[in-house]
């Protein structure tokens, strides 16, 4: 071997490691901070292709420019909060944080006794109702804190003038128990610090498991609203970005159902349709609380939840920290915020109440395994925009996480269910496309990858393949055991996966084994309304848009050889074949608009459609070299530009590029000698 190919070859070993790499072990990011995406397809596989959009370009660029110009879209909270909960020495207090002289003023008041507080008792009747008993009076005066009963969970408080018995202050506040005495005092360096070689294969400890959900966040507009969590996730933890996560159902139930049940919205109805209330269901926390892990849910909308929106909800407590009736009393005492539909209480967002319920329980998740499910909605539904109002919130929680320790032995599913389902945006073909591909991340200790390489490898892998929730309902029965997560039980799985093919595809398949290549939407049980995958209808190569894609296509090769003067600019010969790209279902499709509220951009009444945009792709030959490239225009209204890279699919055995020593270019050139 000559020493010039030598080099190319040690040169071509090196790059290809260095992509293996990359794509097992760092980011899978594969855009730009300015929102250019480099590949052409988001999945490309034998049974899915899905096309990739960029983050950011012009066309999006006015729906996120129109929403900030407006005056209202900022997120303040009108009014103040009088309480606030602490813990002391294992007991919890209500601690007057107002000025008393500034509330005194402001209620054209004199002495603090002139004003009576209570506190209620509050439970839930209905869905939009809360009965208070047990008031218990307590005096507004130095050292302005009350001391909780133990065993109080939530409760409400209301505060009057004493001479005409108008209130002056409504809110409600929740109480998290603290660990025992006897696990408070055990410090727990074990979350922090994984030690290998202290905890053998037998006693490593249960790893926990958090769902923290963003609800309507497609995967584009997270990256493109809320930067600072993206990048906190990238630079500090070791996780894996999904570009195939391809939701099933039109909205939250279908979706989250699949996840939390392994069963289809249909499926589990049988579970609760004649019963009339919702506590039969396989959630998926039964089996952890049976495996002895501390459960927690919270919802921040509670009467637009999953489980209470149009179904029963449940007849007894689902979890061992369960915010659902405080939420509920907190939607009751609802106030305005300078976000339309975005709610507070005091200074309070529904938002932060969530964020305030992981803070509670960060001493619990030092302590015990657990798995906790958190679910934001309030606002978000609305707005696509409203992802930015988040942005520092979830980072200051991932850091929260990180430096508890919390992250270093658990697995967290940072995810949604689908995209933005109404307004401006929603009504473009790429709004059509977001609304079916909701984010997903799987956030994962970094010791992992060493203790369990195969399955991480797997989970890496699967970064541009076609998944669902149901998947992710298989992943979270994996992590129940741990032993399974070993090379040899991994193997042993993917090669009795690999005999199912066709029709035996399993819906559902744990992240930690490889997704199959062939898997479909059909497979997947996907409907085709929410399919992404691709139609292929071809075009006649002497149609006019195939010969400009073509046009495109060469030119762009030549420009990367423009360097090279050696190497001779090529000319079409001729084109091979030529197909519009497009998913698989009707080119009309239905968009849900404005009702008359407080704004004009909100949902929910339809409105249909027609899209035109497409991607068109050109497989050609060039002269001189008879060359075969294949390439990907789309176009978008009049314009039809190159996405992705031009690759080179082969040639007539007339090889003659062996001129440049570039690897990676040398696939372009056609050598003058």
């Amino acid at each position: 071997m000559g020493e010039r190919n030598f080099r190319k070859l040690g040169l071509g070993v090196i790059l290809t490691a260095l992509i293996l790499y990359t794509v097992l072990f760092m980011d899978t990011q594969i855009y730009e901070a300015g929102g250019k995406i480099h590949n052409a397809f988001f999945v490309n596989t034998d049974g899915c292709r899905i096309i990739a959009m960029d983050v950011m370009n012009p066309t999006i660029a006015k729906y996120t420019d129109w929403e900030w110009k407006d005056k209202r879209f900022y997120l303040e909270c009108p009014y103040q909060t009088w309480f606030r909960t602490e813990v002391a020495n294992g007991e919890w207090y209500l601690k007057l944080i107002r000025d008393i002289d500034k509330i005194l003023e402001e209620n054209d008041l004199t002495h603090d006794w002139q004003i009576k507080c209570f506190w209620f008792h509050m439970d839930v009747v209905s869905r939009w109702k809360a009965r208070l008993s047990h008031r218990t009076q307590f005096p507004l005066e130095f050292p302005y804190a009350l001391k909780v009963p133990k065993g109080v969970r939530h409760l409400r408080v209301r505060c009057i003038n004493t001479f005409t018995n108008k209130s002056l202050y409504e809110d409600a506040h929740f109480f998290i128990q603290p660990p025992p005495d006897k696990l408070l005092k055990k410090a727990p360096p074990t979350l922090k610090y994984w030690d290998e070689e202290k905890y053998s294969s037998k006693e490593t400890l249960p790893i926990s498991v958090m769902i923290l959900g963003l609800d309507s966040v497609s995967h584009l507009n997270l990256l493109r609203q809320m930067p600072k969590t993206v990048r906190y996730m990238h630079q500090n933890m070791s996780h894996v970005e999904f570009w195939g996560f391809n939701k099933i159902g039109t909205n939250t139930y279908p979706n989250l159902i699949a996840l939390l049940t392994g069963l289809s919205a249909s499926e589990s109805q049988e579970f609760w349709l004649r019963q009339n209330y919702m506590d039969n269901l396989p959630l998926i926390w039964k089996e952890y609380k049976k495996a002895g892990y501390n459960t927690s849910f919270a919802e921040d909308m509670a009467i637009y939840s999953m489980f209470y929106f149009g179904k029963p909800g449940f007849k007894r407590p689902t979890t061992d920290n369960n915010l659902h009736e405080f939420m509920v009393d907190m939607y009751i005492l609802r106030q305005s915020s300078s976000v339309a539909d975005t709610h507070c209480v005091g200074e309070r967002t529904f938002m932060d109440v969530l964020l305030e319920m992981n803070d509670r329980l960060l001493p619990h998740k030092q302590r015990y395994p657990f798995f906790s499910f958190y679910w934001w909605a309030n606002g978000f539904h609305e707005f696509f925009n409203s992802p930015r109002l988040a942005d520092g919130r979830f980072e200051r929680l991932l850091r929260s996480l990180d430096d508890a320790g919390i992250t270093n032995n658990t697995i967290i599913l940072f995810m949604s269910d689908h995209g933005l389902r109404w307004g401006r945006f929603r009504r473009s073909f790429q709004g059509m496309i977001e609304d079916c591909q909701p984010f997903l991340s799987v956030l994962y200790p970094d010791w992992m990858r060493k203790k369990y390489p195969t399955a991480i490898r797997n989970l890496a892998g699967n970064a541009h393949s076609l998944i669902t929730t149901y998947d992710l309902h298989a992943t979270l029965k994996h992590i129940l055991d741990l032993n399974s997560l070993n090379d040899k039980p991994i193997a042993q799985r993917t090669e009795e996966l690999w005999k199912l093919k066709g029709s035996e595809t399993p819906r559902a398949v744990s992240l930690f084994l490889p997704i199959p290549p062939w898997r479909t939407c059909n497979t997947s049980h996907i409907p085709s309304e929410f399919c992404l995958c691709h139609n292929q209808v071809s075009i006649p190569e002497n149609n006019r848009v195939v010969k400009k894609a073509a046009s495109i296509i060469i030119d762009y090769v030549n420009q990367l050889m423009a360097e090279y003067p050696v190497c001779i600019p090529l000319e079409l010969d001729s084109i091979e074949s030529a197909y519009f790209a497009a998913p698989q279902r009707d080119n009309e499709y239905y968009i849900e608009k404005g009702h008359k509220n407080s704004y004009p951009e909100q949902g929910p009444y339809w409105e249909k459609r027609k899209y035109e945009d497409r991607d068109i792709v050109v497989r050609l030959k060039t002269k001189p070299g008879k060359a075969y490239f294949e390439g990907i225009t789309r176009r978008q209204g009049k314009k039809l530009f190159l996405v992705g890279e031009v690759v080179r699919v082969g040639d007539d055995g007339n090889k003659n590029n062996d001129c440049i020593e570039n690897p990676l270019l040398e696939p372009f050139c056609h050598c003058a000698i």
